[in-house]
C-alpha cells in the first residue's frame, strides 16, 4: 500500500509489537533464501481434494528446512482448484493448476530449482520489486502457459481481495508484514473518529450488503447518537446461492475484515461488536475465531487497543442458517436471544437498534474496504469506479462459462468483460444474467454497466454481488420458479402477503411449466409479484418477486410460449418429446437398454425398429445422452 498513511512520522509512531509482527511475516512471505509452497485450502480447494496434495507436500521429508509447506486462501481462479503457487528466492510465483497426483513431482523439482514442466505450469510471475508482496496486483505475469488463466486476472483490480490466496489467513505477522493494521495505527494516531468518518464519506463508499446505502452516512448518524453505548455489527450472514464473496474474504483474509470492523467502531465511538456469521462456514468461523484471538493477544483488539484509549470488544454470533435472517432486523433479533424475524422500520438500527442502542450493521465487504481507504485516502479510492458508484466490488462469477471463481473488478465495468474476458465464455452462447442473487432479477445479456445505478434502471439490483451467466439452453421461467420456491420456503411467515402470496405464486409459475396454465394467467402472475412486492414487511418479501418481474419485462416471448405448451430452451419436462431418426440409427441398441422406463420400444423389423413411447417416457434424457450417433432427437411442444 502506497499513500497518505505511508510517512515516516506514522512509522516512528507504530508500536514495536506491530514492527515486530511485519518483520516475521515478511521473513515466511518473501524470503531471500528459502522457497515457499502455498496451497489454496479454502472451502473450493478443499472440494477439490487440495488437502490431500497439502498433505503429501507437507509429509515430504527430504526439505532440509528450505521449503515450507503453508496453507493460504483463495486466489479467486476457483475453476483451477486443486491450484499451488511456488515462490523462489528471486521472487517468482510459479502456479499450477488442477494439481494432481501427476503434477506433484514437478512441483517438487521447482522447489528444489529445477525447471519445472510446462505441461503442467499454468503460469510464471514475478514481483515487481523483490520481496515487496502486499497484494496480487504486486505480481507481473511474465509467462502463461495458459493464457485464459492470465486471463481471468487481467481485467482485475484486486484492492480488497489482494492478499486472498497469498496470506496465511492463521498467520498475523504475515498480514501485518502486507500492510495490515497499518490504516488502523494511522486512524488511532494521527485521525480523530470525526476525521475517519468524513473520510469515508469523501470515498463515496457505498454498503456491499445489496442496498448500496452511504456507509459514511450512516455511521455518521450512529456517533452523533446521544447514547454513549454504541455497537458495531458486522452482517456476514450469506445466503444466495451462488454467491460467496463473504465466505472467500473470511476463510482467505479474516484480518482486512476485522481491521475494518475496528477502524469503524473507532470512528462511530463503539465499545462492543458482533460478527454475525453462518454456521455452514465452518472455515470462515474457525478463521475468524483464530484472528479473534491473535488480534486480542497482539494488543490490537480489546482493552487499550495499540497503547491507546480506545477499546473494543468483538463476539462472534453464529447464525441459525435461515436466509431471513441476512436482513438486518431479524439478524438483530437473533443476536438478542430471540426468533429470527424482522420488524417494520423506522426506528432503523443506527438509531435504535440492539438492545435498544444505536447499531451500524454493515456487510464484510464493506467492512474490508475501510483500511484501504483509511491508509490510501477518498480520492485514491475514487480513482476507480463511477461517480456515484465508485471504487471496486467483488463478484462471484459462477454459471455457464469456462472460467469461475470470485473477482474483483471496477464498478462501472462493461458486462462482456466479466462473462467473456474474464468467465471465457462465447457471447453467442449467452442469454441472460441472474444479478444479485434469488431475489436480485434476471435481465439480457448485453452491454451493460454494472453500477448500482445502472443495474437498479434494469428493474434488478447488484445485492451482495452474485453474477450467474445463463445459457442459451436455460429456461428462464422454469428458472424463476425455482427462485420463487426458494424465497417461499425462506420466508419467516410474519406477514400473509408472503407467507401466502409467494407459495400461490409458484403455483401460477408451476402451471406453466408443467403445460397446465390457464389463459390470463400471465396478468395473474404479474399481479401478484407487483403487490407481494409492495406489500410485503421485509426486503425478502419485497424482493422475492424480481425475477419474475424482471423476466416478464424482458422475456415475455418465453412465456407466452410455455402458455402454448411450448418450452423455447426445451427444459420443462412436461413439454419435452424424444424421437428417434430412423435414417440415423444403426442398431446398436444403446438406448433400448438404457431407458429406465421402458419407453424405448424394440421392434423385430420394420423401418421404424426402435419408437419412443411419450407417455412412459420420463424425460430422463439417459437416451439421448447415450447414442453414440447422434439418432436421438428432443423438440418440445407436447405437453401430457
Amino acid at each position: 500500500m502506497n499513500g497518505p498513511g505511508d510517512s515516516s512520522s506514522l512509522a516512528a509512531a507504530l508500536p514495536s509489537n506491530l514492527l515486530r509482527l511485519a518483520v516475521a511475516g515478511k521473513e515466511t512471505l518473501c524470503s531471500s533464501t528459502g522457497v515457499r509452497i502455498s496451497i489454496g485450502l479454502a472451502t473450493c480447494g478443499r472440494a477439490a481434494e487440495a488437502l490431500t496434495i497439502s498433505q503429501k507436500l507437507a509429509a515430504r521429508q527430504n526439505w532440509e528446512g528450505v521449503v515450507r509447506v503453508v496453507s493460504v486462501g483463495c486466489l479467486g481462479a476457483c475453476y483451477a482448484e486443486p491450484l499451488v503457487a511456488v515462490r523462489t528466492p528471486d521472487g517468482k510465483h510459479y502456479f499450477f493448476g488442477k494439481v494432481d497426483s501427476k503434477s506433484l513431482w514437478h512441483i517438487i523439482r521447482t522447489a528444489q530449482e529445477a525447471s519445472p514442466s510446462s505441461s503442467y505450469l499454468w503460469a510464471i510471475a514475478k514481483e515487481r520489486q523483490t520481496g515487496i508482496l502486499r497484494s496480487v496486483q504486486d505480481l507481473e505475469i511474465i509467462k502463461a502457459e495458459n493464457p485464459g488463466f492470465a486471463e481471468f486476472f487481467r481485467p482485475q483490480m484486486r484492492r480488497i481481495s489482494g492478499r486472498c490466496g497469498l496470506v496465511d489467513p492463521e498467520n498475523l505477522s504475515e498480514y501485518v508484514a502486507m500492510g495490515g493494521y497499518f490504516a488502523l495505527a494511522r486512524a488511532i494516531f494521527q485521525l480523530q473518529p470525526k476525521d475517519v468518518i468524513a473520510m469515508i464519506t469523501a470515498a463515496g463508499l457505498r454498503g456491499r450488503g445489496g442496498g448500496g446505502f452511504l456507509a459514511g452516512k450512516k455511521w455518521e448518524i450512529g456517533a452523533r447518537s446521544s447514547d454513549p453505548i454504541r455497537i458495531m455489527v458486522v452482517n456476514a450472514d450469506e445466503g444466495d446461492p451462488g454467491a460467496y464473496m463473504d465466505r472467500a474474504l473470511l476463510e482467505s483474509d479474516p484480518h482486512s475484515v476485522l481491521e475494518g470492523l475496528i477502524l469503524a467502531g473507532y470512528a462511530v465511538g463503539a465499545t462492543q461488536a458482533y460478527i454475525f456469521v453462518r454456521h455452514e462456514y465452518p472455515l470462515a468461523v474457525r478463521a475468524l475465531r483464530q484472528a479473534i484471538a491473535s488480534a486480542r493477544k497482539a494488543g490490537l483488539l480489546g482493552r487499550h487497543i495499540l497503547g491507546s484509549d480506545f477499546s473494543l470488544d468483538i463476539a462472534l454470533v453464529e447464525s441459525a442458517g435461515a436466509f431471513v435472517c441476512g436482513e438486518e432486523t431479524s439478524l438483530l433479533q437473533v443476536i438478542a436471544g430471540k426468533r429470527g424475524e424482522p420488524y417494520r422500520r423506522p426506528p432503523y438500527p443506527v438509531t435504535s437498534g440492539l438492545w435498544g442502542h444505536p447499531t451500524v450493521i454493515n456487510n464484510v465487504e464493506t467492512f474490508a474496504n475501510i483500511p484501504w481507504i483509511v491508509w490510501n485516502g477518498a480520492e485514491a479510492y475514487r480513482e476507480l469506479g463511477t461517480e456515484k458508484s465508485p471504487g471496486t466490488k467483488i463478484f462471484c462469477l459462477t454459471g455457464d462459462v469456462k472460467r469461475t471463481g470470485f473477482i474483483e473488478v471496477p464498478l462501472g465495468i462493461n458486462t462482456q468483460v466479466l462473462v467473456e474476458k474474464i468467465g471465457g465464455a462465447s457471447a453467442k452462447s449467452i442469454k441472460a444474467l441472474q444479478i444479485g442473487g434469488p431475489a436480485g432479477g434476471i435481465i439480457p445479456y448485453g452491454d451493460t454497466a454494472m453500477d448500482y445505478e445502472t443495474v437498479a434502471s434494469s428493474g434488478a439490483n447488484i445485492g451482495s454481488g452474485g453474477l450467474v451467466v445463463l445459457g442459451t439452453n436455460r429456461c428462464l421461467v422454469d428458472l424463476a420458479r425455482h427462485l420463487v420456491s426458494f424465497m417461499a420456503d425462506e420466508s419467516c411467515g410474519k406477514c400473509v402477503v408472503c407467507r401466502d402470496g409467494l407459495p400461490e405464486l409458484e403455483a401460477k409459475l408451476t402451471a406453466l411449466t408443467t403445460g397446465q396454465a390457464h389463459e390470463g394467467i400471465l396478468a395473474e402472475i404479474e399481479g401478484l409479484s407487483r403487490v407481494i412486492a409492495e406489500m410485503a414487511l421485509c426486503g425478502l418479501g419485497q424482493t422475492a418477486a424480481n425475477p419474475v418481474l424482471t423476466t416478464l419485462k424482458y422475456f415475455q416471448s418465453e412465456y407466452e410460449a410455455h402458455l402454448r405448451g411450448t418450452c423455447p430452451a426445451i427444459f420443462c419436462k412436461s413439454m419435452i418429446s424424444f424421437e428417434i431418426i430412423q435414417t440415423r440409427c444403426k442398431d446398436c441398441r444403446c438406448c433400448y437398454l438404457v431407458c429406465p422406463s421402458g419407453a424405448v420400444s424394440c421392434r423385430a423389423t420394420g423401418k421404424e425398429r426402435f419408437l419412443v413411447d411419450q407417455q412412459l417416457c420420463i424425460r430422463c434424457w439417459a437416451c439421448y445422452e447415450t447414442c453414440p450417433f447422434g439418432c436421438i432427437k428432443s423438440t418440445s411442444g407436447v405437453s401430457i
